[in-house]
């Protein structure tokens, strides 16, 4: 793999003042020292042999904002970032916007316009949209790492995080078999220790007793901090409002945002747009010496 290279352009924050505190009080983001914090990540990538990572300044300040500004942890973060690549061939080989379109015109990932009740992104999965005939069940997870890849551009998200709500209707047995132990395994290490998100919880609704099945596989390995944040609402709404809000989720869900296919709809279309800057960003790597 090349040396590649994107442009170097120097940070300029664009967080409001809110979110600038929100920054400092929980990230320990000290905007006097984020220049020489950012330095200090590139300075380590630097002399890293086989890092061959993106170093503009944006890129950077993810990983120092998901591990509150500590060098070592975002380094290993960063790290992690680029050796899954390596070890999951099945989802970041050719891990392009094209490639799934598939799983978005069938609606199964989409992220809500907007923000919640906490200025957090939502992503709403629905797998039960989903015919394992047709696709594997790593296409579902290229879907939502780009959908992620894509939500982190925006600082905000990189400060407030994300929730994931799973909207369990039509899960079959058919579905809970494709869930195996390097599935489980995998899909943990990518969210939970190779990926620069803060995910700020996991809201299930309309499950049956099928999720039992999948968190059996699963649960082992969750740390218990995302254990914590697992929630299960079934059918009754008003319990995940009170999490979110209304305003941005969709009237399936009883929110106020709209139809969610309409929203499927926007939101194939803007991932389809940032297809030339995964393209960019699938250059980077590690490099066998």
């Amino acid at each position: 793999m090349a040396d590649n290279k994107m442009p170097q352009e120097k940070y300029v924050c664009s967080l409001s003042p809110a979110l600038q505190m929100k920054a400092e009080t929980e990230l320990n983001e000290i905007p006097a020292r984020r220049d020489q914090d950012i330095q200090a990540l590139r300075d380590m990538i630097n002399n890293r042999p086989g890092l061959n990572a993106r170093k503009d300044d944006g890129f950077l300040l993810r990983f120092l904002r998901a591990r509150k500004f500590d060098h070592d942890r975002a380094f290993k973060l960063l790290e992690n970032y680029y050796q899954v690549r390596a070890s999951a061939p099945e989802i970041f080989d050719n891990l392009l916007p094209s490639a799934i379109r598939h799983v978005l015109d069938k609606g199964v990932v989409t992220a809500l316009p907007g923000s919640d009740k906490d200025g957090r992104k939502i992503i709403i999965f629905r797998p039960g949209r989903w015919n394992p005939d047709y696709w594997p069940i790593y296409d579902n997870v290229k879907a939502v790492i780009l959908s992620i890849e894509l939500l982190l551009e925006e600082e905000e998200t990189q400060v407030s995080g994300l929730i994931f709500i799973q909207e369990e209707g039509g899960v079959t047995t058919r579905h809970v078999y494709q869930v195996g132990l390097r599935y489980a395994r995998t899909i943990a290490n990518i969210f939970q220790d190779s990926f620069p998100v803060r995910i700020r919880g996991v809201h299930l609704v309309n499950e049956s007793f099928l999720v039992d099945a999948v968190f059996v596989i699963i649960r082992p390995f969750l740390k218990e901090k995302l254990k914590e944040r697992i929630k299960l609402h079934g059918k009754v709404y008003e319990t995940l409002h009170e999490v979110t809000g209304t305003e941005v989720l969709p009237s399936e869900l009883g929110g106020d945002g709209g139809p969610l296919d309409e929203m499927t709809k926007e939101w194939r279309e803007r991932l389809m747009r940032f297809e030339d800057r995964m393209v960019e960003n699938n250059m980077f790597g590690m490099v066998k010496l």
